[in-house]
């Protein structure tokens, strides 16, 4: 019994005499607060949206038309499809963190075009849009050279309608209304920028008379898919 006391207090004396930088030697653990951001982004983030751009677009567009006739109390929907090509203007401010707030516009020639089948077209009414323009906001989220974005703001297209081989002439609409989207851009090369990018426009309508034998009205709806070149003027 007096052995196994003279043990016990041979070890509490050795545990005493440790030296206290041993427990400063064991790696705390740390809890992270869930609601408390890291604050590392900034010092990971090389890629900066910040600045003016110019770029190219093309793509192509399909959609669908509601037609009313009212000589021969008809109606109807009919698709209409076609390419585009144009040019991009645009701004984008970046926060310290990963938003990126933009403005865009462009304008872009259009083949988009339809036929509406109405009797009192005789040849089918032919309608066209050959241009769009959209002035947008852009709202995007960084990461890095990466940055998908949703898109809202304001289209302007003309509108075309006329009998398909009839001398009758055509008339012509310029409409104002809405578009929205989505898209991402991303870094090719140094200041060079890509873009594939997603558009619902709304053309609006417009009614043909002479020229369609009408009066026929016509309302237009267009998806657009199209891809984008940029070039960022200021550098990193």
């Amino acid at each position: 019994m007096t052995r196994t006391i003279a043990c016990g207090a041979v070890v509490m004396l050795a545990l005493a005499a440790m030296p206290p930088a041993y427990a400063a030697d064991v790696e705390p653990v740390i809890v992270a607060d869930p609601w408390i951001a890291p604050p590392a982004f900034s010092a990971r983030r090389t890629y900066n949206w910040t600045g003016f751009y110019v770029g190219l677009v093309a793509g192509g567009a399909f959609g669908h038309a509601d037609w009313t006739s009212v000589p021969d109390a008809t109606s109807g929907s009919v698709n209409a499809n076609g390419g585009q090509f144009g040019g991009t203007l645009g701004y984008n401010l970046q926060t310290d963190g990963p938003f990126v707030l933009g403005i865009e516009t462009d304008i872009a020639a259009s083949s988009v075009k339809g036929t509406v089948p109405a009797a009192t077209c005789v040849f089918n009414c032919q309608f066209t849009s050959p241009w769009l323009a959209t002035a947008r906001l852009r709202f995007g989220y960084a990461f890095n050279d990466i940055l998908p974005y949703v898109t809202v703001g304001a289209s302007i297209t003309r509108l075309n309608a006329s009998i398909n081989g009839q001398p009758l002439g055509t008339e012509r609409a310029n409409n104002l209304s809405w578009v929205a989207g989505v898209g991402v851009e991303f870094v090719l090369v140094g200041p060079l920028t890509g873009k594939l990018e997603y558009l619902y426009a709304d053309l609006g309508g417009f009614t043909c008379n002479f020229a369609c034998n009408g009066p026929v009205s016509v309302n237009a709806h267009e998806n657009i898919v199209r891809a984008g070149l940029n070039y960022r003027f200021a550098r990193n």
